[in-house]
């Protein structure tokens, strides 16, 4: 037995056991920013019958529903949607003139970076794309840098408005290519 012992303990110690123990095949996991939305994140639909719509949204993130209105948050990233009665679809002018004004009046921070019109399975749609800062944290009082991208279209005397936000510099590009595509009117 303790031929056995001294024998295993040699093999544990051999050059040859320390240079094979590392596992070559493994990558390391995945790490992500606050407000970055991972590759395997799973979407459920979401359908608002006040609102007319249906949109994939992310699992497991907080949902707000106010009538047509629905948030959802997690962390840093924020995906909402705003219904309002309107019978005048959306041009790249009126969103830059209108709906950016007005928002830069009531947030931080707001620097337009792109306004232009987009074709998506719910209709043809404007989507603005801008920098904004989030609200103050309560405790440190420091806020943050947003990207956000904003679709604004119209249908049957509706306006809808499709917000995501997240953190300056997360990777959400497909992702949220990925809900606003999904958006389909009821």
């Amino acid at each position: 037995m303790f031929k056995f012992i001294a024998i295993s303990l040699a093999l544990l110690s051999a050059p040859a056991f320390a240079q094979s123990a590392a596992p070559t095949s493994q990558m390391a996991p995945e790490v992500h920013p606050v407000g970055d939305i991972p590759d395997n994140q799973a979407f459920v639909p979401y359908q608002n019958a006040a609102g007319g719509y249906t949109v994939s949204a992310s699992e497991g993130w907080a949902r707000t529903v106010t009538g047509a209105d629905v948030s959802f948050l997690s962390k840093l990233g924020e995906v909402r949607v705003a219904v309002t009665p309107s019978t005048t679809a959306p041009s790249v002018v009126s969103v830059r003139t209108d709906t950016l004004k007005t928002l830069a009046s009531s947030e931080s921070g707001v620097k337009i970076n792109t306004v232009k019109a987009v074709k998506l399975p719910a209709g043809m749609a404007v989507v603005a794309s801008f920098d904004s800062l989030s609200a103050p944290n309560a405790v440190t009082g420091k806020a943050a840098l947003l990207e956000n991208d904003l679709y604004v279209l119209n249908h049957a005397g509706k306006q809808l408005q499709l917000r995501f936000s997240a953190p300056k510099g997360s990777d959400n590009v497909d992702a949220w290519n990925l809900m606003a595509r999904s958006l389909r009117w009821k």
